[in-house]
């Protein structure tokens, strides 16, 4: 299945490239413009190519800020309900400013140490295999999305290329992930 990364309405050219950056490291990710578009227009663009999910970045001050997931039914938009804030992002041109151009994963995993509850929701949205371990385990995999507990905040997530450890994506420090204690909202009803 597919998963639609857009942005919030006016996005900054960081908030921009870092989507870029994104849909280029997640083997099933899609980047729809926002441009002036509603969220009912985009869940639209997204039922017509088959996607489950849609993952929108909002900014502050210009940087990515948080992460909103919403699942697409046919007849509704569900936001879930999660709150996932982020701390900073390292683009990949700040990273490696001559980066090589790396073609678009075939696949990714998810590796992380037990007890990471954002890993379970990420597998799911981007329907990743999940594993518990150490990152040497799993060199044969052409993508990996690595979740590293971090001391103080909740996590940092990095893509890495299976094959030779360099840099696949932006590393994002998610500074705090909670689970709000309510169903799904149901944002809007599509319209037939």
């Amino acid at each position: 299945m597919v998963v639609v990364l857009t942005t919030s309405r006016d996005a900054s050219i960081r908030l921009r490239q870092f989507v870029n950056e994104l849909e280029l490291a997640i083997p099933n990710a899609v980047k729809v413009n926002r441009g002036r578009s509603g969220l009912i227009d985009i869940a639209s663009v997204a039922l017509g190519i088959g996607a489950n999910y849609i993952v929108m970045f909002t900014s502050f001050h210009g940087n990515p800020s948080s992460i909103v997931l919403y699942r697409i039914r046919e007849d509704s938009l569900i936001r879930l309900p999660y709150v996932i804030t982020l701390g900073g992002v390292k683009l990949l041109r700040d990273l490696l400013p001559s980066r090589p151009i790396l073609s678009k994963p075939a696949s990714m995993v998810i590796v992380t140490q037990p007890g990471v509850q954002l890993a379970l929701i990420l597998s799911e949205v981007f329907e990743a295999s999940l594993f518990y371990g150490n990152l040497d385990d799993y060199r044969n995999f052409e993508s990996i999305m690595y979740i590293k507990p971090v001391r103080g905040e909740c996590c940092e997530v990095s893509f890495i290329d299976g094959l030779t450890y360099a840099p696949r994506g932006p590393i994002i420090k998610v500074k705090r992930f909670k689970e709000v204690n309510a169903p799904g909202l149901v944002v809007k009803r599509l319209k037939a």
